[in-house]
């Protein structure tokens, strides 16, 4: 009887042994999945941030391209030209109305309709009956 029961035991150890070794296969699984996940969501994150970085950074090139301009002399002189009506010394200025574009006779004219509007089933009955064939 001995024999027995010690044969009981280990099959319960052969049986036991194989779902151990499965499970923690599946949590070693597990564990990589989610590495590699948290990997991916980082990757990705990083790749919006350095995009959005070019981005400021493009921008901020401009407005210092923007700034420089402003800083010019010509800029000033302009400015002054257009906002204050100033001019140089001898120089004459004439102003030059320009009208403003008009609009085509289509767009002035409203469509006008004949008559009040007819309901769907009025519309379906003259197409029917009403046609010149």
């Amino acid at each position: 009887m001995t024999t027995t029961v010690e044969d009981r035991t280990i099959q319960k150890r052969y049986f036991l042994a194989p779902i151990v070794v499965l499970l923690v296969v599946l949590y070693l699984g597990f564990l990589l999945y989610q590495a590699i996940f948290i990997n991916y969501q980082t990757n990705k994150k990083i790749a919006t941030l350095n995009k959005t970085l070019e981005q400021t950074k493009q921008e901020q090139q401009e407005l210092e391209v923007l700034i420089a301009y402003y800083k010019t002399t010509a800029f000033q002189e302009l400015e002054a030209r257009k906002k204050l009506g100033l001019k140089m010394p001898g120089e004459k200025v004439i102003n030059v109305d320009v009208p403003e574009e008009k609009k085509s006779v289509e767009e002035q004219k409203p469509v006008q309709k004949s008559g009040p509007e007819k309901s769907n089933p009025q519309l379906w009955f003259e197409y029917l009956f009403y046609q010149d064939l």
